[in-house]
């Protein structure tokens, strides 16, 4: 876990002792209960938290279900926390018992910096929350919105193609830094019309709250004193000046816009032909309403936040984990490459038009070999149970937070042959999928909670791998022998250290002389 994590921890754990024994002094016994799944040891107080500390977390969940199960529960602080490890455990979760574990924990994140949980990913279930994602689903994530932005995309990919062009073949490229511009600029423009000055702040601000919506963060853990933890550890503090940075920027953008569509349509634009981005598509949705919500700014602040947080970070270290894994398995590459060049034979762009055309079948592997090994989130964002339930012949309580390890899942050996292997051709018969079904393989969830926008990210990674490998020969840097795969600290699994490659210009009109 983080610095923050310490900290918190320090602060906060003789209070909640003082406060926890004082509880367990007054509460009345209890009856017998059904088993509950079975967990690492606890200690007082914070139960298995210190099970958590100084490692990485998916790695560390998946070593405890080696020796406890697939479904398995540790005690955070206050909060039941389980975890399914297994394809089996995963589909009774997402699938069959899925209503009840449709809703999300009320993170302090997501009240402060969240609008009071009014986006679409951490939004209670309920009624507000169906209708909000029908209609992201029809108006904002569709595939005629995702498309609507190709241009975007490919204006982004030329200008990597062309600065990686101008740097020359003996100099390094820091291909970390590159695909998180690309995916930043892309969420940018698509969103907002424009890359802002201010561009910088705002991301900073969105990858700060994703930070602080992980859900292991100590005062999240101790629901009765959340806010009293908030306070002492400066979470409160944080997420407010995170929020006030963030709706300022939101709302000075919004007004724009909002001048910018009345002015068009004064000057006698169709409504439809003054929408240029997804701010102006939700200030229109706005005006017509008839959701049945109330489709207010702060709505519209939540969903955009929603997009840097779940478009830019996921999708740029998705890229980064596929190049590190082309780069340590030659002969992939090659004939990825050789896809590649052979559908774009004297082209001197890759358009997704054209990239639609080709059905570039091995490119489509390789991504999902990629994510398969890894998931943008190896621990799916968490839910809760709403009732309790019986699962897998163990007793889920009411208010549990639960965890699908995506990651471990993905590695399993029991599903997939050489495991820990990179090999596109698994998914060559088709059988296995990221859409949901596919229990093994779950990427971007399943169910009523999984992610919305998907798609929105995989057009980026096509577009922007294809560009890379159309147009350049990549090698390591003089001196290095092998890909470092390394994982940072934290629940992203980002590359411990920037990949760092030789790129030699390839020229695809006269190779095709």
């Amino acid at each position: 876990m983080d610095d923050y994590f310490y900290q918190s921890l320090l602060l906060s754990v003789l209070a909640v002792a003082l406060l926890q024994l004082l509880k367990l002094a007054m509460a009345a016994p209890r009856a017998p209960r059904r088993p509950l799944p079975p967990g690492p040891w606890k200690l007082p107080v914070i139960g298995s938290m210190h099970h958590l500390v100084n490692v990485l977390p998916h790695r560390a969940l998946r070593d405890l279900a080696a020796a406890h199960g697939p479904l398995m529960m540790l005690q955070l602080g206050q909060t039941p926390l389980v975890v399914a490890s297994s394809r089996e455990t995963a589909r009774a979760v997402l699938k069959t018992h899925d209503t009840n574990f449709a809703t999300r924990p009320k993170l302090l994140a997501g009240e402060i910096v969240g609008y009071e949980w009014a986006d679409i990913l951490f939004s209670p279930s309920g009624d507000y929350w169906r209708k909000l994602r029908q209609l992201c689903a029809a108006e904002i994530l569709s595939p005629k919105r995702v498309l609507s932005f190709r241009h975007i995309r490919e204006d982004e990919v030329m200008l990597r193609v062309e600065e990686i062009r101008a740097t020359g073949p003996s100099t390094p490229v820091n291909l970390s830094v590159l695909f998180h511009t690309l995916t930043n600029s892309i969420v940018s423009r698509a969103t907002f019309g424009k890359k802002r000055k201010n561009a910088p702040e705002f991301l900073a601000a969105t990858k700060a709250v994703v930070g602080l919506s992980s859900g292991f963060n100590i005062p999240d853990l101790f629901p009765t004193w959340t806010n009293l933890l908030a306070s002492v550890t400066g979470m409160t503090r944080s997420l407010r000046s995170i929020h006030k940075t963030v709706d300022t920027i939101l709302e000075e953008i919004i007004e724009e816009r909002r001048a910018i569509r009345a002015e068009k349509i004064r000057g006698g634009a169709a409504a439809e032909n003054a929408e240029e981005n997804l701010v102006d598509v939700l200030i229109a949705l706005q005006e017509r309403g008839g959701f049945g919500f109330d489709l207010s700014n702060s709505v519209i602040k939540a969903i955009i936040l929603d997009m840097f947080a779940g478009g830019t970070g996921t999708s740029g270290s998705a890229m980064e984990w596929a190049m590190s894994e082309l780069m340590r398995n030659p002969a992939v590459m090659r004939k990825l490459q050789a896809e590649i060049r052979e559908a774009f034979r004297g082209k001197a762009a890759v358009t997704e038009g054209d990239l639609q055309a080709s059905n570039l079948r091995y490119l489509k592997l390789v991504i999902k070999e990629a994510l398969r090994l890894h998931p943008p989130a190896p621990l799916l964002v968490p839910r809760e149970s709403i009732d309790e339930c019986e699962l897998e012949g163990y007793t889920i309580p009411a208010r549990s937070r639960v965890l699908i390890n995506a990651w471990a899942i993905g590695r399993d050996p029991r599903y997939w042959n050489d495991a820990e292997e990179f090999k596109p051709e698994r998914f060559e018969d088709g059988s296995v999928d990221f859409t949901g079904g596919s229990y093994e393989f779950v990427p971007f969830g399943s169910g009523r909670r999984m992610c919305p926008g998907f798609n929105y990210g995989l057009a980026s990674m096509e577009l922007g791998l294809a560009g890379l490998l159309h147009h350049f020969d990549w090698s390591l840097p003089e001196g290095v022998e092998e890909v470092d795969m390394g994982e940072a600290p934290g629940l992203g699994v980002r590359r411990r250290s920037p990949l760092m490659l030789c790129a030699t210009p390839f020229d695809p009109v006269a190779a095709s002389n």
